[in-house]
């Protein structure tokens, strides 16, 4: 039995887990992006201009939420399009998830490529936000990593389910900041999707991988027009 006293000296798991799926999810972006370098603190400005990415996607979510019961899947996919590209590094992102097969694509494929993932992107968000039950978002903390690089931590609460934990990976791009990377509940759906299309386009190639992400747009479409 460890004393209350011992209780510090140990930190919890889940803390440890997400420290390291974050280390993690830095060493790639760092393969494809900036250069490791040490942590640097970010201004009080800056944090917060970060910090207002996130609440604004979280307002543009809450609204969809909030009249999902009057709104299409279309409806909503519209009214969160801007929302998807203005707030998440998309390039970045799709040139991480497909890892070393970004390089043999050519221009046009990789261009085509960011649209599609975007599209996706705002279908998933169209799909999984079509109901209200109260939920609110909120910010708990925000975390320095490497420069160019903040963890800003908040969770959605309802008054009916346990809080679901929401981690945003932020970069900064030329004064600007952008999400790169959601973990959900301690799941990184950027890590899960470049796993397995990589494992498509090892398997059947690039073009069977673009079919399949086409056919699960349509299959969400379809599911939430029902």
């Amino acid at each position: 039995m460890v004393s209350p006293v011992d209780q510090n000296i140990f930190i919890p798991l889940s803390v440890l887990l997400m420290r390291l799926l974050v280390s993690i999810t830095l060493l790639t972006f760092s393969q494809f992006a900036l250069a490791d370098e040490l942590a640097e603190e970010t201004t009080e400005e800056s944090r917060n201009a970060a910090i207002e990415i996130v609440e604004q996607l979280h307002t543009n979510l809450l609204e969809v939420m909030q009249t999902a019961d009057t709104m299409s899947f279309a409806e909503r996919y519209a009214k969160l399009e801007p929302a998807i590209s203005e707030s998440f590094y998309t390039p970045l992102i799709s040139k991480v998830i497909l890892s070393r097969y970004w390089k043999d694509l050519t221009q046009e494929q990789q261009t085509n490529f960011i649209d599609l993932f975007n599209r996706q992107s705002t279908a998933t968000y169209a799909s999984r936000f079509d109901s209200f039950d109260d939920e609110v978002f909120k910010i708990k903390i925000v975390e320095q990593l490497k420069k160019g690089r903040l963890l800003i931590r908040s969770e959605i609460q309802s008054k009916n389910d346990d809080p679901v934990n929401l981690d945003y990976l932020m970069h900064n791009n030329n004064g600007n900041w952008y999400i790169i990377s959601v973990i959900a509940d301690g799941v990184n759906d950027l890590s899960l999707k470049r796993a397995e299309y990589s494992t498509i386009i090892k398997e059947n190639g690039y073009e069977y991988l673009v079919t399949s992400i086409e056919q699960k747009i349509t299959d969400l479409r379809n599911k939430n027009d029902k």
